[in-house]
């Protein structure tokens, strides 16, 4: 999903510089900077989302929560 976020940016920035006239400078600055900020600022969200359909297609069992419970009390009180 992210990968998609990312070269749609890209692409659809460069259609539009292209039908523009944007020069060359300019257009790969602004895809640089597209290829950096869109996968940095979409992944808590692309994230989320494919924890949601792990967590539909294969639930939480017992030995999960067990397991958690286990860890959490190993670590040191602070």
């Amino acid at each position: 999903m992210g990968v998609f976020m990312t070269f749609g940016s890209i692409i659809l920035w460069m259609i539009i510089s292209v039908t523009t006239g944007v020069p060359l400078v300019p257009l790969l600055l602004v895809a640089g900077m597209l290829a950096v900020c869109v996968p940095s600022l979409g992944y808590p969200m692309t994230y989320t989302v494919w924890f949601a359909i792990d967590i539909t297609f294969r639930p939480p069992t017992e030995a999960d929560f067990a397991q958690a419970q286990a860890w959490l009390d190993s670590r040191p009180a602070r």
